[in-house]
């Protein structure tokens, strides 16, 4: 699993929001889910497609390998409301950045779902997506 460039990113992520928005969602909801947060320091929405994982209890988890690199993660760190399109339906949930015994337990569901990921997880920022009923 190589580092997508992200110039790649920019041109495939409206058509990966738009399927996932669409009755053809089944296409990639197996393993993307697509959040929409609100930016920590710009206030500004922000909409992303992110591979997931579902826990046994029904969360979600999103890994940010390469954090550095990374700006989504670092506006959850606290609980934030977010909304997720998943299988093809609006969510709306508290997103938290995971440590301890919680981010162990939810990167191993998400290790579970690809194993080969789990080399690059060791200092990946986990977080949890809690739906709210």
């Amino acid at each position: 699993m190589g580092h997508v460039p992200l110039r790649l990113l920019r041109v495939a992520n409206p058509l990966v929001r738009a399927i996932l928005r669409s009755p053809a969602h089944r296409l990639l909801s197996g393993r993307l889910v697509l959040l929409a947060y609100r930016g920590r320091r710009t206030g500004r929405t922000y909409e992303i497609p992110l591979r997931h994982a579902e826990t046994a209890d029904g969360r979600l988890v999103a890994v940010a390998v390469r954090p550095e690199q990374k700006l989504w993660w670092r506006s959850l760190v606290e609980p934030t409301p977010v909304a997720l399109v998943f299988r093809g339906d609006r969510l709306e949930a508290t997103a938290e950045l995971a440590d301890g015994a919680e981010r162990a337990a939810a990167l191993a569901s998400y290790v579970a779902g690809s194993r080969r990921v789990a080399s690059l997880t060791d200092d990946a920022a986990v977080v949890v997506f809690s739906p709210r009923r």
